[in-house]
């Protein structure tokens, strides 16, 4: 059986990390050094993970990133990229959400538990993008906002069930509620290279020239006070 290289891109959050899989194993892994540096150390940190593998751009089989949410000019430094490597190489291009990319590491700890994991992502103030997985990674709703109160999620609280991402603390925070375990962590792209293979596997391939990611809702965008020239 021929071998299968996905190169991953996670741009959404504050770090940018890439990882290279092999048959959906990890082959190796970098990340940026400090935050939101992503349009600067993405292209080298591409070049450093193909050369510790040892491997060729031209040997790479496919192309995917983390689709969204989470931040606007993120999601779009890493949609370009992979992009421009999917059309240069002609490979196909994959999109892996990035919401399920929180909950994978939570995969085997909900199995043997049998949680419902919530990843939740920071959108500023009391809100947060979540949606809902079950132990096998199977969405239970659509990735939605929600504004946190003191009841939300009230209907899901179990000591069994994980929240997760970097929007946890501000759950639990906000929530108040001690019946969810609470788990502080970023997507990265490590835990794409399972996903990403298995969309490949299954064929879903994105269409390079009209692939967006996944916003959610519109950016926020302060203007100028300044007066115009």
């Amino acid at each position: 059986m021929t071998d299968t290289f996905i190169l991953n891109l996670e741009t959404s959050a504050k770090d940018c990390s890439i990882a290279l899989g092999k048959n959906g194993e990890c082959l190796g892994t970098r990340k940026s050094k400090g935050e939101w540096k992503h349009s600067r150390e993405i292209t080298l940190l591409i070049e450093q993970t193909i050369k510790d593998a040892g491997l060729k751009f031209d040997q790479l089989s496919a192309v995917a990133v983390s689709s969204g949410p989470g931040s606007y000019t993120g999601l779009r430094v890493g949609t370009s990229a992979a992009k421009a490597m999917a059309f240069a190489l002609e490979i196909p291009l994959l999109a892996v959400e990035t919401l399920k990319l929180i909950a994978a590491p939570y995969h085997k700890q909900a199995l043997e538990e049998k949680s419902i994991i919530i990843p939740v992502i920071d959108a500023r103030r009391d809100e947060v993008y979540y949606q809902l997985y079950d132990a096998e990674l199977n969405a239970l709703n659509n990735a939605s906002n929600l504004v946190l109160k003191s009841d939300s999620l009230e209907e899901l609280a179990c000591k069994k069930n994980i929240v997760c991402g970097d929007a946890a603390v501000k759950a639990e925070r906000i929530m108040g509620s001690t019946a969810f375990s609470y788990e502080d962590s970023r997507p990265d792209a490590y835990w794409m290279c399972s996903l990403s293979q298995d969309r490949l596997d299954n064929n879903y391939i994105e269409d390079t020239a009209y692939f967006r990611p996944f916003y959610l809702k519109s950016p926020n965008i302060t203007k100028s006070k300044k007066a115009p020239f």
